[in-house]
This record gives structure tokens, C-alpha cells and sequence, in this order.
């Protein structure tokens, strides 16, 4: 059901088809950094402005999450957390290589590539996915929040699965050489229509004051027999005082 859901969703979506970095693997690793969660606008200027702030990608490499922040603008979406998870990407793969270069996958099979980018600290589906599907031909699919979002909203992805489990199942429904198209159209999509917050319909307002007011109408006959139960109790003993005064 979802699968054919997908299929006529994509149909619909703008002409547009993602590119591989043209600095290479490594830049395109960066760049998906940047362009997750963000617009292609935002990762393009940050991205320009990274690499003319420092003198190469060693330099990159070694600075603090502050300092990228400064870089980037405090105003970036997820500033602190996307510079903390560059950090760590950028990190892993120097231990791996002793340089800021993906050198050992030169030539990898798809199976080395996926196991290596996967497993670097700090790493997102959607920049694996990116890095993974238009550097090595890997059939993976990228999915951020945005994606995610927009995707459930529409009806296309169960209610109750998560972004991990979307990002499989995506991963499935997409031939590994229809990955560029279909997530440059997604994306694309995803920056011009922003999901909107939910607003409580008027249907769920009346149903709410509905409820309210049972729980008001119950609440006062059960004051009113304590009262009552008072009351008599006081009657009683008036009673009695007067029966002893008699006597």
C-alpha cells in the first residue's frame, strides 16, 4: 500500500537531480553535513565559507564546534549539534587514514563503502545515505528530519515508524541509479513546502469542553449529599440534646 503511495507521490514531485561534490568523496561528505537539515542554499554558502576560513581540511579537521559555529553563523539550524557531528566525522576519518582524505575507498566494494561511512561517530542516514548513494553507488537513501516529516505527512510512510526505519524501506524502494533523481526532487519538494504545525481542530475543542463539563456536573451532587449527611448528623444531635434536657 505505502510502496504504490510512494510511486504516485514521486510523480508528482519538481525536476530536479542531486549531485556528487565535484571537489571529490570528502568534500561531498561535508557538504551532506551541512545540507542536513538545512536548505541547498544555506550548505552551499556555509560550505564556501568553511573553506576559505581555513587553510585546508587538516585545519578543519582540528578546530572546536565554536569556532565552526563562528564560521557558519550561530543562526545555522542545529549550529552546535552539526558542528559537533563534523567534528567527530572528520576525526574518524583521519584515525582511519592519517589524513582528511577517503583513500582506503578507492576502489572499495559497495559493502567496505557502506561499513566504513556508517560506522564513523557522529554520522546521520542522510549524510551516509547522500555520500554513500552518489560517491559509490550504494543503494541507500538519505532521510534528515525534514524529510522524514514531510513524508509522513503526506501519507506515505506508516504513522509509527521512525526515521531509521523510513530510511531502510526508502532504501528499498529506490534503484541505487534512480537515488540522485529521486532525492534531488524529494528535497526539493521538502524546501519549497515546510510541513505545517498541527492546530487543534474545532471538532477536538468540543470534545474536550464536552468532557469538562460531565466532570463539573458529577462533582456536584456528590458535594450536595455531603452536605445533606451533615446536616442530618447535626439534626440528630440537636435531637439528643434535647431528649437529655428533657428528662
Amino acid at each position: 500500500m505505502y510502496a504504490k503511495k510512494f510511486k504516485t507521490f514521486c510523480k508528482k514531485l519538481p525536476s530536479a537531480t542531486a549531485q556528487a561534490h565535484k571537489d571529490g568523496s570528502i568534500a561531498e561528505l561535508i557538504y551532506s553535513q551541512l545540507l542536513w537539515n538545512a536548505s541547498t542554499r544555506q550548505a552551499t554558502t556555509a560550505y564556501k565559507k568553511l573553506m576559505s576560513a581555513f587553510i585546508d581540511l587538516n585545519d578543519l579537521r582540528m578546530n572546536m564546534p565554536h569556532e565552526t559555529i563562528g564560521v557558519i553563523g550561530v543562526s545555522y539550524p542545529q549550529a552546535e549539534e552539526r558542528a559537533r557531528r563534523l567534528r567527530s566525522i572528520l576525526r574518524g576519518v583521519y584515525l582511519r587514514e592519517h589524513d582528511v582524505k577517503l583513500t582506503s575507498l578507492e576502489g572499495a566494494g559497495k559493502t567496505e563503502a557502506k561499513e566504513y561511512i556508517q560506522t564513523l561517530e557522529g554520522m546521520t542516514h542522510f549524510v551516509s545515505g547522500r555520500v554513500l548513494s552518489l560517491c559509490f553507488g550504494v543503494s541507500t537513501f538519505p532521510v534528515d528530519d525534514r524529510t522524514f516529516r514531510a513524508l509522513l505527512s503526506e501519507g506515505v510512510l506508516h504513522e509509527e515508524a521512525n526515521l531509521e526505519e523510513a530510511a531502510s524501506w526508502l532504501g528499498r524502494q529506490v534503484k541505487a541509479k534512480d537515488v540522485a533523481k529521486v532525492h534531488g526532487s524529494l528535497h526539493a519538494w521538502v524546501e519549497s513546502n515546510p510541513v505545517a504545525k498541527k492546530k487543534t481542530t474545532k471538532k477536538t475543542a468540543k470534545k474536550t469542553t464536552k468532557k469538562t463539563t460531565k466532570k463539573v456536573v458529577k462533582k456536584i451532587p456528590t458535594r450536595s449529599v455531603k452536605k445533606k449527611v451533615v446536616k442530618k448528623k447535626a439534626t440528630k444531635k440537636k435531637t439528643a440534646k434535647n431528649k437529655i434536657s428533657k428528662k
